[in-house]
């Protein structure tokens, strides 16, 4: 078995702490990219980043600078269920296939 994934906030408090040298400490789920004087730029780069690491899509467009960082993990674990749902493949066995593992939440 792979590693466990990471939650949708950790990740997020890990990359912003790592890529944008900030104290993980202060990265609570109340603060908001302004507060953490992001701007619009750096909040659609992690929006890429997550959805890569995820494989998920993510609306960019959803980002603003006074969305919490909890709510952008929220907004994650909504991708992440939506992927879980199954849908109709004739190519896969049983013609259902899911984009990503439904394991259950992370």
């Amino acid at each position: 078995m792979g590693e466990p994934v990471q939650r949708p906030f950790d990740f997020i408090r890990n990359y912003l702490a790592t890529t944008y040298d900030l104290n993980p400490e202060e990265l609570t789920g109340g603060r908001s990219f302004d507060s953490l004087e992001l701007d619009s730029i750096a909040q659609v780069e992690m929006f890429v980043t997550v959805s890569d690491h995820y494989r998920i899509q993510l609306n960019d467009s959803l980002a603003s600078g006074n969305t919490t960082l909890q709510e952008t993990a929220d907004l994650v674990q909504q991708a992440l269920d939506a992927a879980c749902v199954r849908r109709p493949d004739a190519s896969a066995i049983g013609g259902l296939r899911t984009t990503r593992p439904c394991d259950g939440e992370l």
